[in-house]
């Protein structure tokens, strides 16, 4: 879906959680756009943190909107749907309620008709719109995301989350980040900030990169990787995140 609407070009297979790290594209649509997110699936037990689940709710806490994209193909599309939310109730209830829309993909395959008038009667139930579609063959495609716009235009914007200066306590002998180069000349930052840093970032969006680069200042994680020997053009993996040092 988020290929068939934007420039972006995330990994397509014919499997699932082909997704592994969130995708983002800007979506034009007649004379408005918006952000859309491709959020990695999540499994069972993800709100425990299983599968990266952490990561991946967290990025969804940062929406407005959300689009259950469910296989038309699956043998049970509506247990796929219970899951998820059952994950987003257990993780943090708030998350279940943000608006939604259900959304039935692969309305180009026969077998898929047989989820839709199911899919209708649970979406009815629980007040979400529901929407069938083929992201291959883009019917009903443009029709979502006018319905997307039209309800990104009515939600109020997400509150800005004010900055507090807090000191920082370590324990005796616990660094807060180790940084590292290894036999194969790149330099690797680990620790748990720098872990929830990346996980936290939009890595594709200039001013979260930024936001990034201060925090990363503030850690002292950039004057320790100078004060290891780190030149531009060096590669530098920020937990489990490759970048190429510029600074």
């Amino acid at each position: 879906l988020l290929a068939s609407v934007s420039k972006a070009r995330p990994k397509i297979a014919d499997y699932p959680f082909t997704t592994l790290q969130p995708n983002l594209g800007m979506v034009l649509v007649d004379d408005r756009d918006f952000v859309l997110a491709d959020i990695p699936g999540l499994v069972e037990g993800a709100h425990a943190g299983i599968g990266l689940g952490h990561r991946f709710l967290r990025h969804v806490e940062r929406t407005r909107l959300l689009i259950h994209l469910l296989d038309g193909a699956s043998q049970n599309s509506l247990a796929d749907f219970g899951q998820i939310q059952a994950e987003l109730r257990q993780y943090k209830p708030v998350l279940a309620e943000k608006p939604q829309i259900i959304v039935l993909n692969k309305k180009d395959l026969p077998f898929a008709a047989a989820h839709w008038q199911a899919i209708q009667t649970q979406a009815q139930a629980l007040n979400f719109p529901a929407m069938f579609i083929s992201a291959v063959t883009q019917d009903g495609v443009q029709d979502l995301m006018r319905l997307v716009a039209d309800k990104l235009a009515v939600l109020p914007k997400s509150t800005p989350v004010v900055a507090v200066e807090t000191p920082v306590f370590t324990l005796a002998g616990e660094a807060p980040f180790h940084v590292e180069k290894r036999a194969d000349g790149n330099y690797y930052v680990t620790g748990a900030d720098v872990e929830q840093l990346v996980a936290q970032t939009y890595w594709n969006i200039d001013e979260a990169v930024n936001r990034a680069h201060l925090q990363l200042g503030k850690m002292g994680v950039l004057d320790a990787l100078k004060s290891a020997g780190v030149e531009p053009g060096d590669t530098v993996f920020l937990a489990d995140m490759e970048l190429e040092w510029m600074w």
